[in-house]
């Protein structure tokens, strides 16, 4: 790819679509209205995922056209493209949760079709899970899509988590063999750059579903060819997205526990209960973007280089991420008490 010209040419134009769509939501009254479950307090324009998802996609089909990926390029863009296009006629029209989900299988079926499922190291064996592997990558790629959803709840973090996944993916399997891998993150990096001007906090666009979604979906693509051509393995995947999978996943498990419906938004992620106590969305993405970069990614890179030990170094990598959300989650819990507790003694 001659990313002389096509890269920049991908930030501009993201950056150009986002200021488009900020004129047009503001003209046309398309705001993210502030609610009880909301993490921002001002009217926000929103959609901006179809700026770059839109760029992307284009950029994408022109690399490819001229370059041989080595998969079904077009079938891929079209399903990440049908993931947002659902996402943003959700983000206006609250489609509910059975044409969210449906789509997203077919779209997670298609890729599986082509990629197929990848063969896991563990201890020197390399695991072939057969129709079970198959089972797993899909609930797996299904759940990364609407977990990205669900942690999409403050100004760039989103943004900021998914550059961060991508460059260390390059760094971590650049070579010769991983073009077409190279080539695929390169253009999302520069079309998410540009929307970062407008994302960064305090944000002026939010992404939306459509692009959450759409990240979630692309992400997991982008595991499939490195994971299934022997670029790296899913361990390493699993540690490098370990902030958003911790806190989602434990967040997901604790409202099903506490018997309350898990689909609906709500602002009870760890991230979401920090950027409260702290009353800052940039320190809480500064520091999620700390912790990826001096504890996550080295760990990344040893499982890079030792995948045999991927799983003990998952385990290593999440263990403080785990404890740390339950307590932020706590924190909450003692604060709620202490409020009630004032207002009984107010009211005796």
């Amino acid at each position: 790819m001659n990313n002389t010209l096509l890269l920049p040419a991908a930030f501009v134009f993201s950056f150009l679509a986002c200021c488009l769509i900020i004129w047009l939501s503001k003209g046309r009254h398309w705001l993210d209205i502030p609610n009880d479950r909301s993490s921002h307090e001002t009217p926000t324009p929103t959609a901006g995922g179809m700026a770059f998802v839109t760029v992307f996609c284009i950029a994408a089909l022109l690399v490819f056209r001229v370059e041989d990926p080595g998969f079904n390029y077009s079938l891929v863009l079209l399903l990440g493209f049908s993931i947002a296009v659902l996402g943003l006629m959700d983000d206006i029209f609250q489609l509910g949760i059975g044409p969210r989900l449906s789509t997203q299988a077919v779209a997670v079926f298609g890729v599986l079709a082509i990629f197929g499922s990848p063969v896991l190291p563990f201890f020197g064996l390399g695991l072939d899970l057969g129709f079970i592997g198959y089972l797993l990558i899909f609930a797996a790629m299904l759940w990364f899509i609407n977990l990205f959803n669900f942690m999409d709840g403050l100004d760039g973090i989103a943004t900021m988590e998914t550059l961060f996944i991508l460059l260390s993916v390059i760094w971590l399997t650049f070579s010769d063999d991983s073009e077409a891998l190279r080539n695929l993150s390169l253009l999302l990096v520069a079309c998410l750059s540009g929307f970062l001007l407008v994302n960064f906090p305090p944000a002026r666009l939010f992404m939306g579903d459509c692009g959450s979604n759409f990240l979630g979906f692309i992400l997991g693509v982008a595991a499939l060819i490195s994971t299934t051509s022997g670029l790296t393995n899913i361990w390493v995947w699993s540690i490098l997205a370990g902030v958003f999978i911790v806190d989602s996943t434990y967040t997901l498990i604790k409202r099903m526990s506490d018997g309350e419906t898990w689909y609906y938004a709500h602002r009870n992620h760890a991230y979401q209960i920090a950027a409260r106590r702290l009353n800052s969305h940039l320190q809480v993405v500064m520091l999620a973007s700390a912790i990826n970069i001096f504890w996550l990614l080295p760990l990344a890179w040893i499982c890079h280089r030792y995948p045999d030990w991927g799983l003990v170094l998952v385990m290593i990598a999440w263990l403080p991420l785990l404890l740390l959300t339950m307590k932020v989650r706590a924190s909450q819990l003692h604060d709620l008490k202490e409020t009630k507790n004032i207002g009984k003694n107010m009211g005796a």
